[in-house]
């Protein structure tokens, strides 16, 4: 206890800490578990961006292969989501390129904070019907002709392996009568994104915000059960404890992250070096 404060508006006050600290994860959890994910998109044709030197080694690493191939700038972007599990908002940057001959983009996304590298390309085609082909180099998986967002993949760096893929399965569905959208621009790429990974964005982080408030909620439950059986749920050692063991696994978290997120970076760039 502090001297000279009364031990219910002690109690009261940090109660409100505890549940501010608490709700920093907890509210956009709670929101992603209902359904209320939101994926949202936006660019321009500004090139300035795909600068080598400003991004780092990882992205030259990429965009060297994008353009050896005949991929030409197009624009910048950004992807974000609202309410992703635990986190308020996972934004992400994007570099765009094409190439019209081919029909085809080539495109870099930007792992969000903190991780913040860039871990490889896709290349994609929308067509006229208003599907999509998506070939991703980070992503091991044959494609299914008969979806509307055909996804597929070969774990690879080099890139000219991945577009021979790209363009053989193009090749197939244009005899399944998918005609490549003629319009190539920035809107259609990142609306075409939000479009089949809106939906797949709120299953997946409707999951995790569930998972981590459960976890979460069943930790803070066994750690409070002992001390309001034995002191009442007013005690001000309640609030205290659910304080510190938030604010503690809080920064555990984001330490984990941030470790993680360099370890990451380090073994890409040894990688693409």
């Amino acid at each position: 206890m502090i001297p000279g404060i009364d031990p219910d508006t002690f109690t009261i006050v940090i109660w409100g800490v505890a549940i501010l600290v608490l709700a920093w994860t907890w509210v956009p959890a709670l929101i992603a578990s209902l359904g209320g994910t939101r994926y949202l998109t936006g660019g321009s044709n500004d090139v300035s961006r795909l600068d080598l030197a400003r991004n780092g080694p990882d992205f030259a690493f990429w965009a060297k292969q994008i353009a050896e191939l005949g991929y030409d700038p197009l624009g910048s972007g950004w992807l974000r989501v609202n309410f992703a599990g635990p986190s308020w908002a996972l934004v992400s940057a994007v570099a765009i390129f094409r190439n019209q001959a081919k029909n085809t983009y080539a495109y870099m996304e930007r792992a969000p904070a903190p991780y913040s590298f860039w871990p490889g390309a896709v290349f994609a085609t929308m067509f006229s019907d208003g599907s999509a082909l998506f070939t991703d180099n980070n992503r091991a998986a044959q494609p299914d002709p008969d979806d509307e967002c055909v996804r597929q993949g070969v774990v690879t760096l080099k890139l000219a392996e991945l577009e021979e893929f790209h363009q053989a399965t193009l090749s197939a569905l244009g005899k399944l009568n998918r005609k490549p959208d003629s319009d190539m621009s920035v809107e259609l790429l990142l609306n075409t994104i939000k479009r089949f990974d809106g939906e797949v964005a709120r299953r997946v982080h409707s999951r995790a915000g569930t998972q981590y408030l459960f976890a979460h909620g069943l930790i803070h439950i066994t750690v409070s059960f002992p001390l309001v059986y034995l002191m009442g749920f007013m005690h001000w050692a309640v609030p205290l404890c659910n304080l510190i063991l938030a604010t503690a696994m809080l920064t555990g978290e984001r330490a984990q992250k941030k470790n993680y997120a360099q370890a990451v970076r380090i073994a890409l760039r040894q990688k693409v070096q």
